[in-house]
């Protein structure tokens, strides 16, 4: 658990925190489990990348590289498909100047948004989602 006012780490059943001496535990304290940190940083590599690409995948990457787990494979997963969407629309761009780059770049975007969402659903604490037609370029 972490303390809801400083956020470090509590041992399981502590009822003030060692460090700022805030009350846990309390009715209209909620605490957060090391289990609902995991989930909330598996959900921001996921959806983060709807709205601002592969930087949220890799700072949860980059936090989580020193402990291995479902945080870091999760996030793993999540970066190498937000580099293939970059990858994608770097060739949709060329594809432009032939007018089908249009129309890919959205269809690129759409299933951007579509596995994105599907990703933070079905991915967890205890399973990793693996997108389709992604390059692993990070491998474990």
């Amino acid at each position: 658990m972490f303390c809801v006012s400083c956020g470090s780490e509590l041992p399981d059943g502590a009822a003030f925190c060692s460090k700022c001496g805030s009350r846990v535990g309390v009715a209209g304290s909620p605490m957060i489990s090391t289990a609902d940190a995991g989930k909330l940083y598996i959900l921001v590599a996921h959806l983060g990348g709807i709205f601002f690409g592969f930087i949220p995948a890799l700072i949860v990457f980059l936090l989580a590289k020193d402990e291995p787990g479902f945080v870091q494979d999760n996030a793993r997963e999540a970066l190498n498909w937000q580099i293939t969407v970059i990858l994608g629309g770097i060739v949709c761009f060329i594809l432009a100047f032939v007018l089908i780059g249009i129309l890919l770049w959205w269809l690129l975007y759409v299933a951007n948004v579509i596995l994105c969402i599907v990703a933070a659903i079905q991915s967890g604490p205890n399973a990793v989602y693996r997108y389709p037609f992604s390059i692993r370029l990070i491998k474990p």
